[in-house]
């Protein structure tokens, strides 16, 4: 797929990988319509992206609220008539034990990191039904496909997002929309139960982390090879090994 002045909806973009996403398909060209809850941060990264003389479109979402996307669609349809490739980069993390996590914790992150990916689908298909070639990207984890301990509510809400993804990529096998699952080990951003300084110290005594920059650019470039898969599962060194012992 040739990326230049296509539409490109990152929900998420205000996270550590949401955002080299949006530079990534900026330096390509793209359209970019980005989501957040965090109104400033999200202004600020449309300034930033703005001096690279890309079209740039803001909107605020929260993804537990269906209301909201009721609301953005309609937005969205007043500038853009269809949606080339739409990335679910947003996420939360509940890191505890049973004892520990309340039904609202739990709730959370099903709400967030399944739920909000199913109306983000739901609400956008009409919009990927017009683009000639079409992808649909979320991103998952290697905790969506092993169990580790004081991790419950995320890898619930993780391995479900993983059947969502490879029934839909079934389900619209053939057809002009293709469904793609990014299964990550851990990444170096701030998201976890570890700041980014902290992943930062952790690294310089060895231990393995993504580089979101390259991550980015591994999924644009993916995109415009055309050679996406249903699963694609990239893990730092030794992160197997690790969510095995549950030390991730």
């Amino acid at each position: 797929m040739d990326i230049k002045g296509k539409n490109v909806l990152i929900l998420g973009a205000t996270g550590g990988i949401g955002r080299h996403l949006a530079f990534a398909f900026a330096s390509r060209g793209a359209n970019l319509l980005l989501s957040g809850r965090r109104k400033m941060i999200l202004s600020a990264l449309e300034r930033e992206l703005k001096n690279l003389s890309v079209l740039v479109k803001t909107y605020s979402l929260d993804v537990t609220r269906e209301a909201d996307f009721v609301f953005l669609t309609r937005k969205i349809k007043k500038d853009f008539k269809n949606i080339d490739v739409l990335i679910n980069a947003f996420g939360v993390g509940v890191y505890k034990s049973l004892e520990e996590t309340s039904f609202g914790d739990f709730k959370k992150s099903l709400d967030v990191n399944l739920s909000g990916v199913f109306l983000s689908i739901k609400y956008f298909l009409p919009f990927l039904k017009k683009s000639p070639k079409a992808y649909v990207i979320s991103l998952g984890s290697g905790m969506g496909k092993v169990g580790v301990a004081k991790r419950l509510a995320y890898c619930a809400s993780k391995f479900g997002l993983r059947g969502l993804m490879l029934s839909l990529a079934k389900e619209y096998k053939g057809k002009n929309i293709k469904f793609c699952l990014f299964t990550l080990g851990s990444v170096l951003t701030s998201f976890g139960p570890l700041t980014l300084e902290e992943k930062i110290e952790k690294q310089k005594e060895g231990k393995n982390y993504l580089d979101p920059v390259q991550l980015a650019k591994t999924i644009v470039s993916k995109i415009e090879n055309d050679t996406l898969i249903e699963e694609t599962t990239i893990y730092p060194k030794d992160y197997y090994k690790e969510s095995k012992k549950g030390i991730v």
